[in-house]
């Protein structure tokens, strides 16, 4: 992946506190993300929508389990908007269904 792919990376917080990503969620981008989160202005209730992200890998799993963390409690589940089949497949593998409501 190029640096210009990673830079069409972003976030922005929807009015209803939902993290709204596009791009890529990859070992790439994630820490890039991961700086920008005492900007985001998140809850309990936050739920995240990945319909815009085209490209996950399993440190992009790790990122959503720490958003799980950041949010709440971290026993989730996380509700995750517009998962991949790319994203299920990575968390069925990985074991962490539970804690990732994908739909």
């Amino acid at each position: 992946m190029s640096a210009q792919q990673t830079d069409l990376t972003s976030v922005k917080v929807s009015d209803d506190k939902t993290l709204v990503f596009s791009g890529s969620l990859t070992r790439h981008s994630v820490a890039k993300l991961w700086s920008q989160r005492k900007s985001w202005s998140v809850g309990s209730e936050t739920k995240v929508d990945l319909t815009d992200v085209e490209v996950i890998d399993t440190a992009g799993v790790a990122f959503l389990l720490e958003i799980l963390k950041l949010i709440g409690d971290g026993k989730g589940p996380l509700t995750c908007i517009g998962a991949s089949e790319q994203l299920k497949q990575i968390a069925r593998v990985s074991g962490v269904e539970s804690l990732l409501s994908l739909s």
